[in-house]
């Protein structure tokens, strides 16, 4: 029997930066057969709301949401990011270990608003390259590197390399980010007596972080459909990549929509 794989591997530093940066992109390639994972780099334990058991129970819901088939948490330090060769060698594992190993890896955006974003990006480069040499963090597993590393989009903006049409799976990005009931704005639903409600809001007060926000949530929305007007489509996630992309059949390219 073939060795178990990912096709895809996607990392945050914190449960819903993937889901938020790139969940529209991993249910689409989920719904297309392919093999997807993820991997947060720490529990969001300093995070303003919510848990670290809370929140890995809310990504555990939002990786199902978006047809992730593998899972799995790293202790990198919320809130100062640790990028040393302990976490390295933690990632190392993870690439190659037989239910990993993936063809490819989005991650972190190089800079952005949350320092631990930036860390994350640069520790995730490192890992990905390290992991094909034979010599390092040997304990770990053969050698394994992954094809290429691109970024997903997160506060900031970047120089945008490509951008993928996510419209038809649009639907379970919004499930996997309702599933972070305790960090982003969830939609009012009306209740059988007429009464609005927030779905799955905590009952206790908490308090109102940047993603907490209705603005936000509409901002979600916002930044995809500019990125998919930019490609004729409805809804885009943007990517980076610090290499050129390999094209073998150049009409690929060519958008869809009207022209």
């Amino acid at each position: 029997m073939a060795m178990s794989k990912l096709d895809v591997l996607a990392i945050g530093a914190h449960p819903d930066d993937v889901e938020l940066g790139c969940g529209g992109t991993l249910a689409l390639l989920a719904a297309q057969g392919r093999r997807v994972g993820i991997v947060h780099l720490t529990r969001g334990e300093r995070g303003t709301r919510g848990t670290s058991a809370e929140r890995e129970e809310e990504a555990q819901r939002a990786a199902a949401a978006l047809g992730a088939v593998e899972l799995t948490f790293l202790d990198c330090g919320d809130g100062a990011l640790r990028t040393g060769e302990a976490e390295e060698d933690a990632l190392i594992g993870v690439l190659r270990a037989p239910p990993f190993r993936p063809d490819l890896v989005i991650g972190p955006t190089p800079h952005d608003r949350h320092p631990d974003h930036g860390r994350a990006h640069n520790l995730v480069e490192a890992a990905c390259f390290y992991s094909g040499l034979t010599n390092r963090a040997a304990d770990r597993g053969p050698a394994y590197r992954p094809a290429a590393v691109f970024s997903y989009m997160q506060h900031d903006e970047f120089p945008v390399s490509f951008i993928v049409d996510v419209t038809s799976a649009w639907a379970a990005k919004v499930a996997s980010l309702d599933a972070y009931r305790s960090q982003i704005f969830q939609e009012k639903k009306d209740t059988k007596d007429g009464k609005d409600q927030k779905d799955g809001m905590p009952e206790k007060e908490e308090k109102v972080t940047k993603v907490s926000t209705p603005q936000f949530r509409l901002a979600v929305e916002g930044r995809a459909r500019h990125f998919g007007e930019m490609i004729n489509a409805e809804l885009g996630e943007p990517f980076w990549s610090r290499t050129p992309l390999a094209v073998r059949d150049l009409l690929m390219l060519l958008p869809g929509g009207v022209r």
